[in-house]
């Protein structure tokens, strides 16, 4: 059938002038691109889906419970139906595999086949439902030429979906006045089948009956979890309801949000051509939206085609950030300008007053004004040219976000924070103006320009006329950041006064309780019944070999008074061997500001360097474990608390130390680490070191390090994640540990994306296979120049290999398939890249792979295990490797294994 030319659905070709006539949702160039997208995955979307949409939808038609697996779940964080009849596991089951979906590539086949899958399983999968309903909706045409056509089919799945929901839950009907919190996991398929709705609605051209919808969400869910409310207010606006507008946006503040912000911008506008506020309103209005996202403007002014000649050139489309943003970049304006174009586009006039405002008394203020303006704090965007402070680079020509007010620069509370002199006397006229580059992705800090150089500065008149009056930048241009004061508590000081006693009955003490205002005794667990109450109660138990205080954001006792801890099993814990600390950044960060120099410490936690000195060289010959991790981004403030570290170096003489684990510590310099290393350890763990304020590591500060631990003859196992080690360093230290170290962990940077910072290679690994054919674990996660053929050399050279850790490297899974056809004793091996998810032929392809193992190998992705179908005896071999492999890693957490495999007779 002929149609008007549009884009080709196979090849991408302009000029298209044939159409899919099953699905009237595909365009065609020609027959041989319609078949070759036919064998590719088209004939499921065209032929296949209506199919299972016939037969769910008569399933669903003749549902009845009795068909289906329930079973008591209580009544907690349920549904009011699951708690009433049980939980269907079928629902479950297709729950599952609705989350591997939303993984999946936008749009592919294999995504849809998985929520085809989802429907087989549980045809009442509301969250099926509304995936399908998505995907007509946003992945079937994306360019949006069939957009009416798509969301009419996609309105069809969303009212399915809100049918199974309102069938499994009677309660949740239409004329439901009771909230159904977000918060519940349950609640969010149906939630998102109405929103779901609520756009199709919108673009189906039912605009009341999409506001009514939206309204009633709003209803539901108060908090708007979903965003509803930015919908809600571009749809009153288009329909002229300034009052239903102005009330929805009272019960949110617009300061923060870009959207929000400039939808009030529109709103007053629309206001004052009623007549019902003056024009003042407005230009408050467009001052707060500029200090939300300054850039918004200029990209609205390109949706009508205002643009300058000159503009900068950006067309890069918003959708290249995957939905991602950074709040007041240009990025998240120019997703604000497309998501709103329909809105801003009916009200030109609004953009033309917007700029007659931008230069409306010429493109710079007065120099005077200028500084002002810049000592203000404002978001003040300076287009000019411009050189770093010293003068020394070649001239810049750009926009930026510049000030001159201290405490609003991007980076003022770090230590190494440069505030230039000249800017604490007055300016005088004609000389030079330093401007900060409010950029977080810069390094240029501060820019020299003079006044003649700077071409422009927009809106600098509406930024002038309500800057003052703005309690965000009050007080001096010139003031340090507020640092976060710490309250003081009245907490008792600690003093030995002879034998402890119970609180309650007096008895000889056996427990010490760690509790928020105070450290009580107790002779029994009947005695301490009230502190144990507590969720995740700290306590010591006085005859113990093991000091252990694991702080973790769920205890709910929130002062960790490690100082009076550490003295009382000083004085009072005579059996101490093994020390197991953990403390999460909740205890330790400043409230606000994290490991950025802000602030002084956090009271909630109290650990001084003497104390922990002290400590450590009472039980200098008893000790025979050290563990103290941290959580992430505590890196400065422990620092503080331990003398730059300093106050660990009691445990290099500790004749019998054999286990010493530091994660997530900053040290000043390397020397600061290899002073803590005693020569007798077995086990040493240094995940996640930082080096230095930059928390980076020069290659001559890995080599420092290196040395010392070719040193540590007794080593088994040995762990340096996110240490930038190379194949070089590795070919150094292995020798010298004469092949008896068992574990090894030498996992790369998560999350960088950065190859320089991931340094091993192939040949690196090969070493580990050369120098220690015993090992039992290998992880070497995240380091992407890391791949087959190392992997392969393990499994050769490395008879008893238990663990390979391959995340994030480059390993396939054709590679997994190579390795496990190698004789070996593998039980676990992990690989696969971040956000990529396997096809079903690939998940095929591997549980081939691991029956030819008969079941041993257990698969892992960086989605977690990965789930087969395998034979009765092969999954008993399976969970009989998962046995071993979850008690391995729970030994791994055990301060007094040095080997986490011991006792499997490895």
């Amino acid at each position: 059938m002929k149609t008007s030319a549009r884009q080709c659905g196979w090849c991408g070709g302009e000029g298209s002038t044939m159409i899919c006539t099953k699905c009237r949702l595909v365009d065609y160039c020609g027959v041989e691109c319609q078949t070759q997208d036919w064998k590719a995955g088209h004939k499921i979307f065209c032929a296949k889906l209506p199919k299972a949409v016939k037969k769910a939808k008569e399933k669903i038609a003749s549902f009845s419970l009795s068909d289906y697996t329930t079973r008591n779940v209580g009544t907690f964080m349920v549904t009011e139906a699951e708690a009433r009849r049980g939980q269907i596991l079928e629902e479950r089951a297709a729950q599952d595999v609705c989350y591997d979906a939303m993984e999946m590539t936008k749009g592919s086949t294999e995504k849809l086949t998985e929520i085809l899958h989802a429907l087989g399983t549980f045809p009442l999968s509301t969250e099926a439902w509304g995936m399908l309903g998505h995907f007509y909706q946003f992945e079937v045409d994306p360019k949006g030429s069939r957009e009416k056509l798509c969301c009419a089919e996609a309105l069809k799945m969303h009212d399915t979906a809100i049918l199974c929901a309102r069938k499994l839950n009677p309660t949740w009907s239409d004329d439901r006045s009771d909230e159904l919190s977000w918060g519940e996991i349950e609640n969010r398929p149906y939630l998102r089948a109405l929103l779901g709705r609520a756009q199709c609605l919108k673009n189906t051209g039912k605009r009341d009956e999409a506001i009514r919808q939206a309204k009633k969400i709003m209803r539901l869910n108060p908090g708007d979890n979903q965003g509803v409310r930015k919908l809600l207010c571009s749809w009153f606006l288009e329909a002229r309801d300034t009052e239903g507008c102005t009330n929805l946006l009272r019960k949110f503040d617009t300061k923060d949000d870009a959207c929000l912000a400039y939808t009030d911008v529109l709103l007053q506008y629309l206001r004052w051509m009623k007549d019902d506020i003056v024009e003042n309103d407005v230009r408050l209005a467009l001052y707060t939206a500029i200090q939300t996202n300054p850039y918004v403007p200029d990209m609205l002014e390109r949706v009508h085609g205002f643009e300058d000649d000159d503009a900068d050139e950006d067309d890069e489309d918003s959708d290249s950030n995957d939905g991602y943003y950074s709040i007041g970049g240009s990025d998240e304006a120019k997703m604000y300008a497309k998501d709103s174009r329909k809105l801003w586009k009916k009200y030109h006039d609004a953009i033309s007053w917007m700029r007659s405002l931008k230069f409306s008394n010429g493109k710079i203020p007065e120099e005077s004004d200028l500084i002002d303006l810049l000592r203000s704090g404002v978001k003040l965007r300076v287009k000019c040219i411009h050189t770093d402070i010293a003068g020394s680079e070649g001239p810049i020509y750009s926009t930026f976000i510049g000030t001159q007010r201290r405490n609003a620069c991007i980076g003022c509370g770090l230590p190494d924070f440069y505030w230039p002199r000249q800017l604490n006397q007055p300016h005088q006229p004609a000389s030079d103006i330093l401007i900060h580059d409010n950029a977080f992705d810069t390094d240029k800090n501060w820019r020299r320009t003079d006044y003649v150089e700077i071409e422009e500065v927009p809106y600098w008149e509406i930024l002038l006329q309500f800057y003052a009056d703005d309690e965000d930048y009050s007080g001096d241009y010139r003031d340090e950041p507020k640092s976060w004061k710490s309250e003081e508590k009245d907490r008792p000081k600690y003093e030995n006064s002879g034998p402890l006693k119970c609180k309650e009955c007096g008895s000889a003490a056996k427990f010490g309780a760690l509790d928020n205002d105070s450290n009580d005794f107790y002779c029994s667990k009947s005695c301490m019944k009230n502190f144990l109450e507590e969720t995740a109660p700290l306590y010591l138990e006085l005859d113990s070999e093991t000091f252990k205080v694991h702080a973790t954001e769920e205890c709910s006792i929130r002062t960790i008074d490690l100082d009076h801890a550490l003295q009382v099993a000083r004085d009072y814990m005579p059996n101490l061997k093994y020390v197991d600390i953990f403390i999460n950044q909740s205890y330790i960060l400043p409230e606000t500001y994290g490991s950025f120099g802000l602030g002084g410490p956090n009271p909630n936690f109290v650990l001084s360097s003497h104390v922990l000195e002290q400590f450590l060289e009472s039980k200098s010959a008893d000790l025979v474990a050290f563990v103290f991790h941290l959580d992430d981004c505590c890196w400065e403030e422990i620092k503080a608390l331990t003398d730059r570290c300093r106050a660990f170096a009691p445990l290099a003489r500790m004749p019998n130390l054999k286990k010493l684990s530091l994660c997530n510590f900053g040290f000043d310099d390397v020397q600061t680490i290899t002073m803590c290393l005693n020569p007798g350890l077995e086990s040493l763990r240094l995940d996640h070191t930082a080096m230095g304020f930059e928390r980076e590591w020069s290659n001559s500060q890995v080599d420092a390090l290196i040395s010392k631990l070719s040193q540590l003859s007794h080593l088994v196992s040995l762990s340096l994640s996110d240490i930038p080690i190379t194949d070089t360093h590795v070919r150094r230290l292995l020798p010298r540990f004469n092949n008896q170290l068992k574990c090894l962990h030498l996992c790369g940077d998560w999350g960088y994306g950065d190859s320089s910072r991931c340094s091993l290679t192939n040949y690196g690994v090969k070493a580990i296979a050369e120098y220690c054919p015993s090992i039992l674990t290998v992880d070497v996660d995240y380091q992407d120049k890391v791949g087959f053929s190392g992997i392969l050399a393990l499994v050769q050279n490395c008879p008893n290999l238990l663990e390979i850790g391959a995340c994030g490297t480059s390993l396939g899974v054709e590679d997994v398939r190579s390795i496990l056809r190698v004789p070996n004793k593998l039980l676990n091996l992990s690989f696969g890249k971040i956000g990529h998810s396997h096809s079903s032929t690939e998940k095929v392809s591997l549980q081939n792979a691991v029956m030819s193992t008969k079941g041993r190998v257990v698969i892992c992705t960086m989605s977690g295990l990965m789930k087969m179908n395998l034979p009765p005896e092969h999954k008993a071999n399976q969970d009989d490797s998962m046995a071993k492999i979850e008690r391995a890693h729970e030994q791994q957490r055990e301060p007094m294994l040095c080997n986490k495999w011991d006792g499997e007779g490895w």
